[in-house]
């Protein structure tokens, strides 16, 4: 009776253990919509803290670091660029946001810079 009992049990579980294709596509496919929007979301934090640093209420040395650490999160995302592709985004496009944003923030941070009479430079 035991042995019954524990067989019947056995397979109960490996029923509940069955997957079919269908799920493990809606896996793949949610892991993969996680991954772009990850990725997404990196690019676009990372460009918008820079775009929207408040330069004047800066010091030199602590614009130039905005600058430094932005220079290091954007190569770390370039360099992930084979899994941006993956994820279904241009490694061209994400390339050019993180320039554009870059432009964009040095553009008003040397005014500022020059204003302040900082000696570093961007």
């Amino acid at each position: 009776m035991k042995k019954i009992a524990l067989i019947l049990l056995g397979g109960a579980l490996l029923a509940g253990c069955q997957t079919t294709s269908s799920d493990l596509t809606s896996t793949a496919n949610a892991a993969a919509t996680s991954a772009t929007d990850s990725a997404t979301s990196s690019v676009s934090s990372l460009t918008s803290n820079l775009l929207n640093t408040n330069f004047p209420s800066l010091s030199c040395s602590a614009i130039k670091q905005t600058f430094v650490t932005y220079e290091a999160q954007a190569a770390n995302l370039e360099s992930g660029s084979s899994m941006l592709t993956a994820a279904g985004i241009s490694a061209e496009s994400t390339k050019a946001t993180l320039d554009s944003a870059y432009n964009t923030a040095k553009a008003t941070a040397i005014p500022v810079m020059s204003a302040k009479g900082c000696s570093e430079t961007l």
